[in-house]
């Protein structure tokens, strides 16, 4: 075996040893689901939490954006103001955007709440530091799997598009007719930061942390 490839499974070991998660380490990792009338009782009790997950991507039937809280769908803004046979319908939820939601990934350096709609239920997980909310039931995932080992990597992807300047939208040929907006104020790309916990190998969680004009971030515990 050649020197390089001795100094290869060195580094591969011990970047293994360095990524192995102590007991302290662990995250809190909870999931859980609830009925689509309570999508919006669920936000409002993570709502506390927030703070330490700044970055918000709403994904509707007919858009996706980053955004606080998400916006209302034109075309169901149009049906509330013409109605279906042009008289007034206004939605009666308190949500009105709810009915078009499909997923949401809320995230930042303090966790990671990730919703999607299966059917008539909503699924959510959440991976970060640990929360107490109240009104929903849930699973810890330590709880369950006491004795599982996980192995944490950090780890960047560039996302798609390119600015010339602060004042121009991403652009990128190969999805020309996406509408790129990312909540930061930078040129050029966008990367996206993130842990990536494994199991056996095998990739088990994700936690998105952070967007930065950098392909690498200095990550803090």
């Amino acid at each position: 075996m050649s020197d390089d490839s001795n100094d290869f499974f060195t580094r591969l070991h011990k970047e293994m040893q360095q990524a192995k998660l102590s007991d302290s380490d662990r995250p809190a990792i909870l999931g859980g689901e609830f009925i689509p009338d309570q999508l919006c009782d669920f936000l409002d009790a993570w709502q506390g939490h927030w703070q330490g997950m700044p970055y918000r991507i709403w994904e509707h039937v007919s858009h996706i954006e980053f955004a606080d809280r998400p916006t209302q769908p034109e075309f169901l803004e149009r049906a509330e103001i013409f109605g279906e046979r042009g008289s007034p319908a206004p939605c009666p939820c308190r949500c009105r955007w709810s009915k078009f939601l499909e997923r949401a990934e809320i995230f930042g350096e303090r966790g990671h709440l990730s919703l999607r709609r299966d059917g008539n239920r909503w699924l959510w997980h959440y991976i970060g530091t640990s929360v107490s909310f109240n009104g929903f039931a849930f699973e810890d995932f330590w709880q369950k799997h006491p004795t599982c080992h996980l192995y944490r990597y950090a780890e960047s992807v560039m996302l798609w598009g390119d600015r010339k300047d602060t004042s121009s939208p991403w652009h990128d040929d190969r999805v020309a007719a996406a509408n790129l907006t990312y909540p930061i104020n930078t040129t050029s790309h966008v990367y996206l930061h993130f842990w990536r916990y494994t199991e056996q190998g095998r990739t088990a969680f994700v936690w998105y942390r952070a967007l930065s004009n950098r392909p690498h971030k200095v990550e803090t515990q």
